[in-house]
C-alpha cells in the first residue's frame, strides 16, 4: 500500500470512528502508527505556537501527511453519518462486540507490540489510573439539555477531546450528553448554524489539548501509552452501557 493511501485509509477508518458511537478516532490512529503525527499537527495550531505567516505553517506541516488523512476523514464522516443508524439499529449487538474487540486489539498493540510488555509493566498503575479515570467518567457525565446555543460549546469540547485521547468516542460523549440524534441529523443537512457553536467548543478544545498530549508524549512515550491504553480499556463498558 502507497504512503498516500496508507494515510487516506487510516484518515477514513478514523473518520467511521468518531461518527459511530464506541471506540475513539484516537484509537484508529494509534493502530495505523499515524497518531503522534497526527497530534503534532494539531499543536501546530497552540496559541503558544502560532504564528501568522505561511512561511511557519509550511516548514511546520507535513501536508503529504495531512492532507490524504483529513480527505479521509471528510469523505467518512459525511457517509458514516447516513450508515451509522442503519448498523445500530439491525447489527447492534455485532457492533458493540466489533468496537469491544478493536479497542482490546489497540491496548494489545500499545502494550505488547509497541514496546516491550515488560516496559508496559513498569507503568501498571498508569494503566490502572487511566482506566478509572475512563469508568468515572463514561458513567458520571451530567444529564443536562445540551441542545442548546449555550451548552452545544461544552458538548464540542468534549467530543473533541474524547476524539484526541484513545478511548471512549467522541460520539459516544454525544450519546451520553443527549445531542448525538441532533450532531448526526445537522451533518447531513448541512446545518451551519445549528453546527457553528458546537464547531466552536471543538476549535476551543484543539486550541488547548494537543499541546497537552505532545508535552507527556515527549517527556515519556512508553508511559502514556500504556496510560492511554487504561483509557481504552475503561471505556469498553460505556459501549455496552450507553451505545443503544
Amino acid at each position: 500500500m502507497s504512503n498516500i493511501s496508507h494515510k487516506f485509509l487510516a484518515g477514513f477508518c478514523m473518520g467511521i470512528a468518531e461518527i459511530t458511537p464506541g471506540v475513539s478516532g484516537a484509537t484508529i490512529a494509534g493502530l495505523f502508527n499515524v497518531y503522534k503525527e497526527f497530534v503534532t499537527f494539531l499543536h501546530v495550531f497552540s496559541p503558544f505556537k502560532l504564528k501568522p505567516n505561511f512561511k511557519y505553517f509550511s516548514q511546520e506541516i507535513n501536508f503529504s501527511f495531512i492532507i490524504p488523512l483529513l480527505i479521509g476523514m471528510a469523505i467518512s464522516v459525511y457517509l458514516s453519518a447516513f450508515a451509522v443508524d442503519y448498523l445500530r439499529n439491525n447489527f447492534l449487538y455485532e457492533l458493540k462486540i466489533f468496537l469491544s474487540a478493536v479497542m482490546l486489539i489497540a491496548v494489545i498493540k500499545n502494550c505488547a507490540f509497541d514496546q516491550p510488555f515488560f516496559d508496559s509493566l513498569k507503568y501498571f498503575f498508569d494503566f490502572i489510573l487511566g482506566l478509572v479515570m475512563a469508568v468515572i467518567i463514561s458513567f458520571s457525565l451530567l444529564e443536562l439539555d445540551f441542545n442548546n446555543i449555550f451548552l452545544l460549546p461544552f458538548a464540542g469540547i468534549l467530543a473533541f477531546a474524547a476524539f484526541l485521547l484513545p478511548g471512549i468516542s467522541g460520539s459516544l460523549v454525544l450519546v451520553i450528553l443527549g445531542v448525538y440524534g441532533n450532531i448526526t441529523t445537522a451533518i447531513k443537512d448541512i446545518d451551519v448554524l445549528f453546527l457553528a457553536p458546537f464547531i466552536i467548543g471543538m476549535v476551543l478544545s484543539l486550541l488547548i489539548i494537543p499541546a497537552e498530549i505532545m508535552k507527556r508524549i515527549n517527556n515519556n512515550e512508553r508511559k502514556t501509552k500504556v496510560f492511554f491504553s487504561g483509557l481504552i480499556s475503561g471505556s469498553i463498558p460505556a459501549v455496552w452501557t450507553h451505545l443503544f
